[in-house]
């Protein structure tokens, strides 16, 4: 055995303390969740003579026949129809131009003042699509809703009563919930880690009074906010979380109300949700290097508040640093290198608040359903996001060194005429890694296979899901339906 190089030690020890310090700022939401004072909203009354002008955006790019189900939403949302305006944002290039038209034009016939804007060049994404809408309106509020989420009719009523009694506050976020939660582990793995978002890091957030990013969809704008904060802007993968943070830099505040709910729908397949993670991981850390600079050098926000939103933006990074310190440990795991006490005592910190913070984040969300039930989705979103380290490592690397990709729409459900089949170009990465690294660990280091379970199991487990091109996880892995 051979004294590890000191540079190698020290980037190691570097990676660890910092996976360290992005593990604590989970706990510390956790704990925030439960320990920071409430913060009520208190809305105005508004009566139906004070109503504005308001604005709904329905962004699409190729959603098919969901943008009948969203404009039937929009159509029966409680607000006078002389003072609702609609926009459809179609990019679509897959034939669902002609379904938002047929809809469009029904819509119109029962009196919806509803507009289809189509796009042939998508020239910054959803974000250009949303400008672009955006100029052609004059309405003082603007809410967004995905093709695949569903307003309750009185989701105006409540957010733009919020804003109205608050004029600092730029927009107000709702909370998602999940239709499709129930079927499958892996929508309930996702509906666990969105609802640890929502229900404790949003949640936490607000109550300390630190920006509420904007998740994109649900939520209501102050037009006056998005021009002041210099418009939605296509350059991340995330327009929603870099609109929301340049917001707050222009001194404007956001509201969060955990108690409306718009239902959505969620991927049904890992190979769907993988390129979703892909991009908001992407689309961070795309934030995180735009933004930083901005967050440090100006004077707007106090240095806790600055802190807490770097790590916030730069959470993504742990899969980099991740990925980066499973390389650095292999010669040490192989006892090819010595680690210093120094190193050894970082590990073993790390390894327990990289364990024991995100289980008591993603216990924080809510124990529905039961202790056994919480404990399958907890210990399934922890397997099932660290298969994904490889792509999201890839993700963070290609946004530090500033390659640039295209939006890629999340599907929700499967295709038509597309079965489940085996597709071995598609999990090979995963399932390829995750088994090369069992069986180098079982060479070299049989007792490390506990350290790494998780993540073997879950890029192990990644990797045959997308070979069989989503078929239900519950079927794969023998769980039934609601177990």
């Amino acid at each position: 055995m051979l004294a590890a190089e000191p540079s190698v030690e020290l980037l190691l020890m570097l990676g660890l303390v910092i996976l360290t310090l992005l593990s604590t700022n989970l706990l510390v939401l956790a704990l925030l969740r439960w320990l920071a004072p409430r913060r009520p909203l208190r809305p105005w009354a508004l009566a139906d003579a004070e109503l504005p002008d308001v604005l709904v955006q329905l962004p699409l790019y190729n959603e098919g026949e969901l943008v009948e189900r969203i404009l039937r939403a929009a159509m029966a949302l409680d607000w006078p129809r002389d003072r609702l305006q609609v926009q459809v944002l179609d990019d679509s290039t897959d034939g669902s131009l002609e379904v938002s038209q047929r809809a469009v034009a029904a819509a119109r016939r029962e009196g919806l003042h509803v507009e289809l804007l189509h796009r042939t060049r998508r020239t910054a994404f959803k974000a250009g699509a949303l400008a672009e809408g955006l100029a052609r309106s004059d309405a003082p509020y603007v809410a967004i809703f995905d093709a695949d989420f569903l307003p309750p009719r009185d989701f105006l009523r409540r957010t733009v009563a919020v804003l109205a009694a608050e004029p600092g506050m730029a927009y107000v976020q709702a909370r998602w919930a999940h239709v499709n939660r129930d079927e499958s582990l892996l929508t309930r793995v996702q509906a666990r880690l969105l609802d640890s978002h929502f229900r404790v890091e949003q949640e936490a957030r607000w109550r300390l009074g630190l920006p509420v990013p904007f998740n994109g969809t649900c939520g209501l704008w102050r037009r006056a906010a998005i021009d002041d904060a210099g418009g939605w802007e296509g350059d991340t993968l995330t327009e929603d979380l870099d609109l929301s943070l340049r917001a707050r830099l222009r001194g404007w505040r956001s509201g969060y109300l955990l108690d409306l709910e718009v239902p959505g729908v969620l991927p049904v397949s890992v190979r769907a949700w993988r390129v979703q993670q892909f991009r908001w991981t992407k689309g961070f850390v795309q934030c995180f290097v735009k933004l930083m600079p901005r967050i440090w050098r100006g004077s707007e926000l106090p240095i806790w508040q600055r802190l807490m939103i770097s790590f916030q933006i730069g959470q993504p990074l742990a899969f980099v640093l991740g990925a980066g310190c499973l390389l650095l440990g292999l010669p040490f795991m192989a006892g090819t290198a010595v680690a210093g006490s120094g190193l050894g005592s970082i590990a073993v910190v790390a390894s327990v608040l990289g364990f024991a913070a995100p289980i008591a984040f993603l216990t924080s969300a809510g124990t529905g359903g039961g202790p056994r039930r919480t404990a399958v989705e907890v210990l399934g979103a922890l397997a099932f996001t660290s298969g994904l380290l490889l792509s999201n490592a890839r993700g963070g690397l290609e946004a530090l060194l500033g390659y640039r990709t295209e939006f890629v729409r999340t599907p929700k459900t499967r295709a038509k005429g597309h079965p489940a089949r085996l597709r071995w170009r598609n999990g090979f990465l995963e399932l390829g890694t995750g088994l090369a690294l069992l069986g180098f660990v079982l060479l070299e280091q049989p007792f490390a296979v506990i350290y790494l379970a998780l993540l073997i199991s879950g890029l192990v487990g990644v990797g045959v899901m997308q070979v069989f091109d989503g078929a239900a996880p519950s079927r794969l892995l023998g769980l039934r339906r609601g177990a």
